[in-house]
């Protein structure tokens, strides 16, 4: 198992994923279609009370709509394909690090990284199902998101540069507050997933007789105190976070209508523009929110990779291994 999380999930599904960004690629420009299409419609159809244009730009519309669907279910096929094989794939290789490249005499045990049978539980299941699960979004999600955001941004400015710049200003604070409440978060989730580490070797070392018909361990007690005081704390952070994005994010469309329709009653802007900016920036919060949610997960999956690589002292990082060392894809 290589150190870098995104290394290892390049030689598990290196293939499938270049699939998945070809199909995202397909997909991006597609964003701004619908907004050209919509502005359209206003401005040369409707207000030129042209029946047959209308008709002839609707179907394209629904057209622009139906490919941009299809081209999203078969991205995210591969993605769910791509999340299986890697889930596969790591339990083949922390398997072969705990029983084959590092003996159990010689695990790590410190403060940090103990591991011992309920540890080795947790990495089997729950664990790699989480890393699998983002191993299907690591490259096309970005991509999409940052893609999607880019050529909306790029039509609107565009368009009317004046009007779009001052929307998004509107956004720029997201750019500093983010990172930092996410670090935050980040080194909750650390805590958290050792403290869950521990409640699983507790669960596993536990005799049955001692545990049947008696009270509730102190030790047992303290965990999961631990891990509810450490979970309060991430919901607070993760619900800041999300009130003060969601405040910033309409204030786009705010501007928009201000400024724009002030402009509008100026004589220097077409009512279209402000339609179809609105549907921009309505467009651009989904991007907008999936990117700063895929950057809550990636902080948090190479944080769980880490923790997972770094319990074992014997391991010697990206060394091949096993009959998955490569990248072919697991059968159907």
């Amino acid at each position: 198992m290589p150190n870098s999380l995104y290394k290892y999930i390049i030689q598990k599904s290196g293939r499938a994923q270049i699939i998945a960004a070809l199909f995202t690629l397909a997909l991006v420009p597609l964003a701004t279609v619908p907004l050209e299409l919509q502005r359209r419609m206003l401005n040369d159809a409707v207000e030129g009370g042209n029946l047959s244009l209308l008709i002839q730009l609707g179907a394209l519309y629904l057209g622009a709509i139906l490919l941009s669907d299809s081209l999203k279910y078969a991205m995210n096929r591969v993605r769910g394909r791509i999340s299986a094989q890697v889930t596969h794939a790591l339990r083949h290789s922390v398997y072969y690090c705990v029983y084959t490249v590092v003996k159990p005499e010689s695990w790590k045990h410190n403060a940090h990284h103990s591991v011992d049978e309920g540890t080795v539980v947790s990495m089997l299941s729950s664990e790699v199902e989480k890393l699998g699960g983002f191993a299907g979004q690591a490259i096309s999600q970005p991509l999409l998101q940052i893609g999607t955001a880019l050529f909306v941004v790029g039509y609107m400015l565009f368009i009317e540069p004046l009007v779009a710049g001052v929307a998004l200003a509107l956004y720029a604070p997201q750019l500093f507050i983010v990172p930092w409440i996410q670090g935050k978060i980040n080194e909750l989730a650390l805590s958290r997933a050792v403290y869950v580490r521990k409640l699983g070797a507790f669960v596993v070392e536990i005799a049955e007789e001692d545990a049947i018909g008696n009270d509730v361990p102190e030790q047992f007690l303290d965990i999961t105190n631990d891990i509810f005081a450490v979970r309060l704390r991430i919901e607070k952070l993760k619900w800041l976070m999300k009130a003060i994005n969601n405040f910033l994010m309409k204030l786009g469309p705010f501007g928009i209508i201000t400024f724009g329709g002030w402009m509008v009653m100026q004589g220097n802007l077409e009512v279209g523009v402000i339609v179809a900016f609105i549907s921009g920036f309505e467009r651009l919060g989904g991007p907008m929110r999936d990117t700063i949610a895929f950057y809550r997960q990636v902080s948090d999956a190479h944080m769980k990779y880490a923790l997972l690589v770094n319990s074992f002292s014997g391991h010697e990082p990206g060394t091949p291994h096993g009959p998955l060392s490569g990248t072919e894809p697991v059968p159907a």
